[in-house]
């Protein structure tokens, strides 16, 4: 038998890397490559490399996304004074992005290791225990981290300095210095910086009220593409807030927001197109903006959509679209969709009536304060609609929606005192809320219903009776709804 002798395989050299190469490739999208290329200039001690490296581990992008590589290579960015590092350095340590909850952290590659060569893992842990797979939520650090960065120049650490002096995280808190920090960022058009100072003279919040400041800042953050400065600066010229009233501008700002995804400026411009300011009424917009909303699921978007399609605002009603677009905001708990989704049930459009299914809808509603629902519900427990016939529910209920001020609430009250239904049989509480509503309701025939009401009551009145009943509608009182009824 004839033996070969196998020749040892040559130690291929290490990789040097090329910066340029590994640069254009980060910059281009090209992560593979930029990792190829800046890794072996990492490990060499490159700065920006380093920092790069960071990034990748930060955004999982061509490696697994782990905190803790990310925070091992951007400190060693960082400590050669790379600035942008620094800044990100601080971030993770302000956010404590990634820690898990046990007190220690745990190293991926120690566990890895430590049946095969418990020594060099328990090295490595050593290495690599600042770091493992999160950073621990740290503000000093992170102060210390932002600082170094900020000196340097970099409005992002700036304007995260600025924002926890102002606030005093990580440090006592300093308004006067977060002003400080946030303006030096602004100049250097930092669009954070911008919105935050906008905020801040918006509110009047440790700075005297200065629309007119407001409004430069937040024109040149927007102008940057900041999306919330978009909507705020669209809201503002909308409302007249410190600028005079211009529909066509808040258009131009809600639809630049609009169209980087803000649910709450698309509302906003499809309620401009319903209405005809500062654009043409035009429902196919309309529509088009709620439903880019309402697909983010926001519930004002779906309720609108909803009341566009049961009115038949845009053109014929569609019940049946309504009721999608009414479900989805109610079970988001949207109370105006829950009262309407428990009004199509409750009268058959658009689905099958189903008392039972519109009282859930309205005591969800109701539960929440609103008024409509609140009669309603009662109402339905006084007519036994979709429960058994429960006159104290009934009264419970109206009790609620009276006390808000809801004049036929009021009325029904009324009616359960003055019969004994579900309450004792009281008249003068009885002629209290019939008087209540009374001074509530517009001239008419409701009105000639209840005052002749009142008037039977007192004729078994005393004097006495009647000024006791008159002192407690008084006590009751309370500011109209302007609803009569559900």
């Amino acid at each position: 038998m004839i033996f070969r002798l196998l020749k040892p395989a040559r130690k291929a050299r290490p990789r040097r890397g090329n910066y340029e190469a590994g640069l254009d490739a980060f910059n281009k999208g090209d992560f593979p490559t930029a990792l190829a290329e800046l890794r072996p200039l990492a490990g060499a001690g490159h700065a920006d490399a380093e920092f790069r490296l960071g990034m990748l581990y930060l955004n999982g992008v061509a490696l697994i996304q782990d905190y803790g590589d990310a925070a091992f290579w951007l400190r060693k960015a960082a400590e050669q004074n790379h600035a942008e590092a620094q800044f990100q350095l601080g971030l993770l340590y302000a956010t404590g992005q990634g820690a898990p909850n046990e007190g220690m952290l745990v190293v991926r590659w120690f566990h890895r290791a430590s049946g095969r060569n418990p020594t060099a893992a328990q090295s490595n842990l050593e290495l690599l225990q600042p770091n493992g797979l999160g950073v621990p939520q740290d503000l000093g650090e992170a102060v210390a981290w932002y600082t170094r960065s900020a000196e340097q120049g970099f409005a992002p650490a700036q304007t995260n300095l600025g924002l926890l002096h102002l606030f005093g995280q990580g440090v006592p808190r300093d308004p006067a210095e977060g002003l400080r920090f946030l303006e030096l960022a602004a100049v250097q058009n930092n669009p954070a910086a911008q919105f935050h100072l906008a905020s801040l003279y918006t509110a009047g919040q440790m700075v005297e009220r200065d629309y007119a400041k407001a409004i430069a800042y937040y024109t040149d953050a927007a102008g940057q593409g900041h999306v919330i400065a978009q909507l705020n600066l669209g809201l503002m010229y909308a409302n007249g807030q410190g600028v005079e009233r211009d529909y066509a501008q808040a258009v131009r700002w809600y639809e630049a927001a609009a169209e980087q995804g803000n649910a709450a400026a698309q509302v906003n411009l499809g309620l401009m197109y319903a209405n005809g300011q500062g654009v043409p009424r035009d429902y196919s917009k309309v529509i088009a903006w709620f439903r880019k909303a309402a697909e983010q699921g926001n519930s004002s978007a779906q309720f609108n959509l909803g009341f566009i399609f049961a009115n038949g605002v845009a053109g014929r009603a569609d019940f049946a679209e309504a009721m999608i677009w009414y479900r989805k905001a109610a079970a988001a708990g949207n109370v105006a969709a829950q009262v309407n989704l428990g009004l199509l049930y409750n009268q058959g459009q658009g689905v099958v009536q189903d008392f039972t299914e519109a009282a859930d809808w309205f005591r969800k509603a109701a539960e929440q304060g609103n008024v409509t629902a609140q009669f309603n519900l009662g109402l339905m427990y006084a007519n036994g609609q979709g429960m058994s016939q429960n006159y104290a529910e009934a009264a419970a209920w109206f009790q609620r929606a009276a006390a808000q001020g809801n004049a036929t609430a009021q009325i029904r009250l009324g009616h359960l005192y003055n019969n004994g239904q579900g309450v004792p049989q009281d008249p003068i509480h009885a002629y209290s809320w019939f008087s209540q509503a009374a001074s509530a309701l517009p001239a008419g025939e409701e009105l000639n219903q209840v005052t002749a009401n009142l008037n039977a009551i007192a004729e078994n009145l005393t004097s006495d009776d009647i000024r006791e009943a008159t002192a407690l509608a008084k006590s009751l009182r309370a500011p109209t709804t302007g609803a009569h009824g559900g």
